[in-house]
C-alpha cells in the first residue's frame, strides 16, 4: 500500500532540472571533479557526500610537494591559503541530511573570530543559516550576530572589494537569526543594507533570497499580506531559476502561513507542490520532512486516512536512516490516531503504541521538550479513557522533566491535572492544580503581550520609514525629471502623491485598529477573570472613587460559598455560576450602586444612601439578592456585611479620602462575620462616628483607630443581631 501510494505520487511529478544551488556556498572555489557533486548536492546528498568524502581523501594521501625553492619563497608559500571549499561542500551534503554533528565536525575546526576572508566567512555563514541554535549549544544565536557583525566591520574599514557578494550573505544570515531572536530592527535594517546593495544588481540568485526573507520578516511583524506577496516573488524566481532548497522553503514557508490563517486547502496546495518537487530527489530527509508536513494537513482537514498514508510513507523513508526524523512521524502517527473520531478503542490503542515510540526515541535522541509533549499526549488518552490514575503519574512526570522550561507544555499540564484530580474527585488537588494553571497561564500571557507590543512597535517604525521613504523618492523623482517636460513631471508628481495617500491611509487605518485592539486587551484585563466585575485595586489606581459630593454607604460583603466553589461544585461549574454572579449583580444593582471586586470572596458596594435610607435597608437588600442567587444553584446563601457611611466624619467630609475606607469597611465586615460565626445566619454591621470627632485621630491605621474608637465610645455601631458579644482583636491584647 504505501508503495503503490508513492508511485501514484511520482507519476503525477512535473520533471525538473537537476541543477540547483545555496546561497551558502557562492562562489566557491570549488575543484573540477567535485563541481558535478556540488551542483546536485541538494538532490542527491548521499552520492555528494560519497564522492567529496573519496577526493579529500585522495588529496590527503598525496605525498608533500618537494620544495625546492630557497627560505624566502618557502615563507612566502607557507603563507598561502588554503581552499576549505571541499571541506565547506561535505558539511553542506550533512546538512542536507540534517546530520549536524558530522557538519559541526567538520565546520568548527575551520571557524575562525574573526572571520573575514571569503573562506573563513563561509564557514561563518554555514554554521548560521544552516544549522539550528538547539544543535550548536556551543554558539548561541547572539554569539554568531557578534561575530558576522564583526566580519562586516572588518571588511568595510579594510576596504575590501565585495566581489563574492559576503556582505550580501552575511546580512542575510544576520536576518535570519535576528528573526528567531526577535530582534525585527535588526533584520529590518540588515534587509535594508542587502536591497540597497541589490538595487541595481542581476544577482536574481540573490534577490529570490531577499524576497524570501523579507516574507518573513513581514509574517513575525503580522504583516501577512506583505509576507504572502514576498513569499510568493520569491517562489516565481526559485522555480524560474530552478533553485531546489529556496523553492522548498518557499513552498514551506506558504503553506505554513495559510496554515495559521486556518486556508487548509491553499496550505495544501503548496504543501502538495514541496512534495512533488523533492520525491523524484535523492535526499530523502526533505522528502520525509515534506510528506509528513503534508500529512499533519490532512489530519487538520479530518482527511484522516490521507494522513495516515503519507505518514507511513515518510516512515518508510526514514525508518533505518533517521531516528530524529522517525520519532517526529511517530508523534504525528500518534496525534493522527488520537484525532479520527470513529473506532475510539482501536485507534486509542494505535495512538498509545505510536506515542510510546515518540516518547523512547525523543528520550534516546535528549530532546527533552518533544519526550515531554508525547507524555502529555498519552495522558490526555489515559484522561480520555477514564484512566485518571496513570494520567496523574504522567502528568506529574511532565513536570519533573519539563522543570522551569517549556512554559506551554507545563500549562496544559496543570491544567489536565486539574481535569484529573476532579474526575477521581479529589476537588482540593484539583483546586491547587488550577491555581497553578491560572497562575503560569498569565505569566505566558504577559509574555505574549510584550512581543505583541515588540511587533507593534516595530510596525509603527515600519509606518515611519514607509513615510520617509516616499518621502526621500519623491524629491529624487523631482531633481531627476527636473530637465523634462512639464507634463511628465506633473503627471508623475501627481501619481507618486495619490500612492503616498493611499500608503498612508491604509497604515493609519490598521494603526488605528491595533490602538482599538490594544485598549480593548487592557479593558480585559482590568476584570476579574471570572465575574467579570472590575478589580477594586485597578479602580484605586484609576482614581474612579473620587467623591462627587454625595453621600455613600461603603458596604464590603463576605460570601462564603465563594471560597470554595471549586471544591463543591468543581471546576467548570464554578466558573458558569461565578459568571452568572456576576451578571446578577449587574442586572440587579445597575441603577446609583458600584460594584468591584475586591478577593475572590469579597465584593464592594457603594451606592448613594439617598436611594436606600439607612444601612439596615441597604444590607437586607444584598442578603436578599445572595439568598435568592444560591438557592438557584443549591448555595449556602449566608452572607456577611460590613457598611460604612462615607463622608464618615460628617463635619470633615474629606479628612479620611475615598480610598482608605476600605480599611473600615473591612473591620466592619470582622464583626458582621463574627455575629454570622455566633448566629449561624447572614448578619450585617455597621459603624459611624459620633458628632464633632476631631480628624487627627484618624490620622493613621483605620484597622487599629476604628477600635481604638470603638473602646473610647467615639465610633458607635448597629448590627443585625444587637447584644452579640464582639471580640475585637486589637481590644483583646
Amino acid at each position: 500500500m504505501n508503495f503503490f501510494s508513492r508511485a501514484l505520487l511520482s507519476c503525477l511529478l512535473l520533471s525538473i532540472s537537476h541543477s540547483a544551488s545555496a546561497i551558502g556556498l557562492t562562489d566557491a572555489l570549488i575543484p573540477a571533479s567535485i563541481k558535478k557533486s556540488y551542483k546536485t548536492r541538494q538532490l542527491e546528498p548521499l552520492t555528494c557526500i560519497k564522492s567529496v568524502t573519496q577526493f579529500i581523501e585522495k588529496v590527503a594521501a598525496l605525498p608533500p610537494p618537494v620544495n625546492t625553492r630557497s627560505s624566502e619563497n618557502l615563507l612566502t608559500n607557507n603563507k598561502r591559503v588554503v581552499n576549505n571549499a571541499p571541506t565547506h561542500l561535505l558539511a553542506s551534503c550533512y546538512i542536507e541530511l540534517e546530520d549536524y554533528e558530522k557538519s559541526l565536525t567538520l565546520l568548527m575546526p575551520l571557524l575562525k573570530n574573526p572571520s573575514v576572508t571569503p573562506d573563513e566567512i563561509r564557514t561563518l555563514n554555514l554554521i548560521s543559516s544552516e544549522i539550528p541554535e538547539s544543535e550548536r549549544p556551543q554558539l548561541s544565536n547572539e554569539t554568531l550576530i557578534n561575530m558576522m557583525q564583526n566580519s562586516l566591520k572588518l571588511m568595510k574599514e579594510e576596504k575590501r572589494k565585495n566581489k563574492n557578494n559576503l556582505d550580501e550573505i552575511l546580512n542575510l544570515s544576520i536576518t535570519k537569526l535576528a528573526l528567531e531572536t526577535h530582534q525585527y530592527q535588526l533584520a529590518n535594517e540588515s534587509l535594508s543594507k542587502v536591497k540597497q546593495n541589490l538595487k541595481n544588481s542581476k544577482e536574481t540568485e540573490l534577490l529570490a533570497w531577499l524576497a524570501y526573507f523579507y516574507g518573513h520578516y513581514y509574517d513575525q511583524i503580522n504583516q501577512q499580506q506583505l509576507a504572502i506577496t514576498n513569499f510568493q516573488n520569491a517562489n516565481s524566481m526559485a522555480d524560474k531559476l530552478e533553485l531546489i532548497k529556496l523553492s522548498s522553503l518557499v513552498k514551506e514557508s506558504l503553506s505554513t502561513l495559510y496554515q495559521q490563517k486556518h486556508r487548509y486547502k491553499r496550505a495544501i496546495d503548496f504543501a502538495s507542490q514541496r512534495v512533488e518537487l523533492l520525491l523524484p530527489t535523492e535526499n530523502y530527509v526533505e522528502q520525509a520532512d515534506s510528506l509528513l508536513k503534508f500529512a499533519i494537513l490532512k489530519r487538520q482537514n479530518k482527511e484522516f486516512n490521507q494522513s495516515l498514508i503519507y505518514l507511513f510513507n515518510a516512515m518508510e523513508l526514514v525508518e533505518k536512516n533517521n531516528k530524529t526524523l522517525l520519532a517526529y512521524i511517530y508523534l504525528e502517527l500518534g496525534r493522527t490516531y488520537a484525532s479520527i473520531p470513529y473506532d475510539l478503542q482501536k485507534n486509542t490503542d494505535l495512538a498509545q503504541k505510536y506515542l510510546q515510540n515518540a516518547r523512547h526515541h525523543f528520550q534516546k535522541l535528549n530532546k527533552l521538550e518533544q519526550q515531554t509533549a508525547s507524555i502529555l499526549l498519552l495522558a490526555q488518552l489515559n484522561i480520555r479513557s477514564q484512566d485518571t490514575g496513570l494520567a496523574i503519574l504522567q502528568l506529574e512526570n511532565v513536570l519533573t522533566l519539563a522543570k522551569d522550561k517549556f512554559p506551554e507544555l507545563r500549562v496544559k499540564a496543570f491544567e489536565m491535572l486539574a481535569l484529573s484530580y476532579e474526575l477521581s474527585g479529589d476537588h482540593q488537588q484539583a483546586n491547587f492544580h488550577f491555581k497553578n494553571f491560572h497562575s503560569l497561564q498569565n505569566a505566558i500571557k504577559e509574555k505574549q503581550f510584550a512581543l505583541q507590543q515588540l511587533k507593534i512597535n516595530e510596525q509603527f517604525q515600519l509606518i515611519e520609514q514607509t513615510q520617509q521613504q516616499i518621502q526621500l523618492e519623491t524629491k529624487n523623482n523631482e531633481l531627476l525629471l527636473k530637465n523634462n517636460r512639464f507634463k511628465n513631471v506633473a503627471y508623475v508628481a501627481t501619481l507618486l502623491l495619490l500612492i503616498s495617500f493611499l500608503i498612508i491611509f491604509a497604515v493609519l487605518r490598521r494603526t488605528k485598529k491595533l490602538v482599538i485592539s490594544e485598549q480593548i486587551t487592557r479593558k480585559k484585563l482590568q476584570l476579574h477573570p471570572r465575574t467579570k466585575l472590575p478589580s477594586h485595586q485597578v479602580q484605586v489606581q484609576n482614581n474612579d472613587l473620587q467623591y462627587q459630593g454625595k453621600p455613600l454607604f461603603y458596604a464590603l460583603v463576605y460570601v462564603p460559598f465563594l471560597s470554595n466553589l471549586n471544591g463543591s461544585k468543581g471546576l467548570f461549574s464554578s466558573e458558569k455560576i461565578e459568571t452568572a454572579l456576576g451578571e446578577e449583580l449587574k442586572n440587579n444593582f445597575q441603577e446609583h450602586t458600584m460594584i468591584t471586586q475586591v478577593r475572590d470572596n469579597q465584593l464592594l458596594f457603594i451606592s448613594e444612601q439617598a436611594h436606600h435610607g439607612e444601612a439596615k435597608k441597604f444590607a437586607q437588600e444584598i442578603e436578599v439578592f445572595f439568598k435568592s442567587f444560591a438557592d438557584t444553584y443549591s448555595l449556602d446563601g449566608q452572607v456577611a456585611s460590613g457598611v460604612v457611611a462615607f463622608p464618615f466624619l460628617h463635619n470633615v467630609s474629606r479628612a479620611i479620602a475615598p480610598e482608605r475606607m476600605l480599611n473600615l469597611t473591612s473591620l466592619a465586615l470582622f464583626g458582621a462575620c463574627k455575629i454570622r460565626e455566633t448566629v449561624g445566619e447572614s448578619s450585617w454591621l455597621e459603624l459611624y462616628a459620633i458628632e464633632k470627632i476631631q480628624p487627627a485621630f484618624f490620622d493613621g491605621d483605620l484597622w487599629i483607630l476604628g477600635q481604638a474608637g470603638i473602646d473610647k465610645g467615639i465610633v458607635k455601631l448597629k448590627c443585625s443581631h444587637p447584644g452579640t458579644t464582639i471580640c475585637w482583636p486589637e481590644l483583646n491584647r
